[in-house]
């Protein structure tokens, strides 16, 4: 509308910015040409939640979305352009990802991440990501008390992006789950660039549960990444 295009979206229980609702809220991170803006939706419950809010882009993967925790950081830095896709930059196999070389000849570098984060009471880690020569794998594990899944439930429509807009190819591999216990990896392709520093990893999606649901997120995962080498 008048030329403003939404760059971000997060919902928060809260915000301490001037003018900001202090009621929970979806912010809409708006850009046109070099002017920045926001607008809040406040969620009353009924029409609105942060679940349909994320629902409505949750094609559109140039709009970076994140479900915040108490407070939301209104400063938070504009993407200059959507991220690219994987098949645009790099070389990813004609099998995917099953001739991605994964094996341990191939590792070029372990990072340990470690972060969790916890959404209606479902709390997801990623505890690790390797580095390959053609690609790379990233582990996380999942809690969800009170909650059952079906058997080889886990990870869906995760997305990763890097701090150049580059976007990654990412699909399931081994997963194993006990109860309300997930633990699982996701392969990615290409292999990350040496010049990367920043790698997210959002995970839009858990499940099957044991009721045929899934449990909606996301939950997003800013990982740093080693430039030594």
């Amino acid at each position: 509308m008048d030329g403003w295009q939404i760059s971000h979206l997060r919902y928060a229980d809260h915000s301490d910015a001037p003018g900001a609702p202090t009621a929970p809220a979806a912010f809409l991170g708006l850009v046109r040409s070099d002017q920045r803006a926001w607008i809040y939706i406040l969620d009353d419950g009924r029409s609105l939640s942060h679940r349909s809010t994320i629902a409505l882009f949750r094609d559109h993967p140039n709009v970076w979305k994140h479900r915040s925790g108490a407070h939301i950081d209104l400063e938070m830095p504009v993407p200059e352009a959507p991220p690219v896709p994987a098949e645009e930059w790099g070389a990813i196999p004609d099998v995917f990802p099953g001739e991605v070389d994964l094996s341990p000849t191939g590792l070029r570098g372990v990072v340990c991440v470690n972060q969790t984060q916890s959404i209606d009471g479902v709390t997801v880690a990623i505890t690790s990501v390797e580095r390959f020569a053609d690609g790379a794998r990233a582990h996380y594990l999942c809690h969800a008390p009170g909650r059952r899944f079906r058997e080889q439930a886990g990870a869906l429509d995760a997305i990763a992006v890097d701090d150049a807009a580059r976007m990654y190819r990412v699909a399931p591999l081994a997963r194993r789950q006990h109860g309300n216990r997930i633990e699982g990896s996701l392969a990615l392709a290409p292999a990350i660039p040496l010049d990367a520093r920043m790698l997210t990893i959002t995970i839009g999606n858990l499940g099957p549960s044991a009721s045929g649901d899934h449990q909606p997120g996301p939950w997003v995962f800013p990982i740093a990444l080693d430039t030594s080498g």
